[in-house]
């Protein structure tokens, strides 16, 4: 097949799609749709006005959610057959659980996945995002302070030669205040994680323009 002065080959894959490929995510998502037909017939899990919010998939992470243990259980069989049916292999051993309810700290039945048990753990993290283990929905930014302050670290460190506070101001909004805010609008912070977040940005201004406190600002 030829397309202007470049040249394309059919090529072979032994097993599942090409690396960086265009076409990768779209063949994966057409490849997984079986099994997302699967888990919506079960008509266990999650819904909202009558919409199947049982499970995320972005490329390989996949995210189940269930109202019980034993329903929960019942959709990893279901992963399991998948996986027989579709020759495929899940790995065991980078899945994890987490449970959010009254009961999150009590002792339950073990999970299974794929003939091992799925370790549960406080903290799961999903495409960046932290869901604690608590009574009710609740997320982290405890990852995101701590890698904002090796970022604007490593930033403050190297814009210092240029002598101006209005150049390292810049590349603390261009690269270290997207990478903070990755993904806020898609979940619900509390207060604490508010404050979390305001802190570390004023800590960085103060830092840039050398001052203790906001008591040295004045408008």
């Amino acid at each position: 097949m030829r397309w202007g002065n470049a040249f394309s080959f059919w090529y072979q894959i032994g097993a599942g799609v090409r690396q960086g490929g265009i076409l990768s995510p779209i063949l994966f998502a057409v490849y997984m749709d079986r099994l997302i037909t699967r888990l919506r017939h079960l008509g266990l899990g999650c819904s909202l006005h009558g919409e199947f919010f049982s499970s995320l998939f972005y490329a390989d992470d996949i995210l189940l959610m269930s109202h019980t243990i034993h329903a929960m259980q019942i959709m990893l069989h279901c992963c399991d057959k998948f996986a027989d049916d579709f020759d495929i292999k899940i790995n065991s051993t980078k899945s994890v659980a987490t449970r959010i309810g009254n009961r999150h700290g009590e002792k339950c039945a073990a999970l299974q996945l794929a003939g091992k048990d799925i370790l549960y753990v406080s903290v799961l993290k999903y495409l960046g995002i932290h869901v604690i283990a608590a009574k009710s929905v609740k997320f982290s930014v405890e990852h995101l302070r701590s890698k904002f302050y090796r970022m604007f670290n490593c930033i403050y460190v190297r814009s210092k030669a240029a002598n101006s506070e209005m150049i390292t101001v810049e590349l603390l909004k261009s690269y270290c205040l997207p990478f903070m805010l990755y993904a806020v609008e898609a979940v619900s912070l509390s207060s604490v994680n508010i404050h979390t977040l305001e802190n570390c940005i004023n800590w960085a201004v103060y830092r840039i323009f050398g001052v203790s406190d906001r008591s040295n600002f004045s408008l």
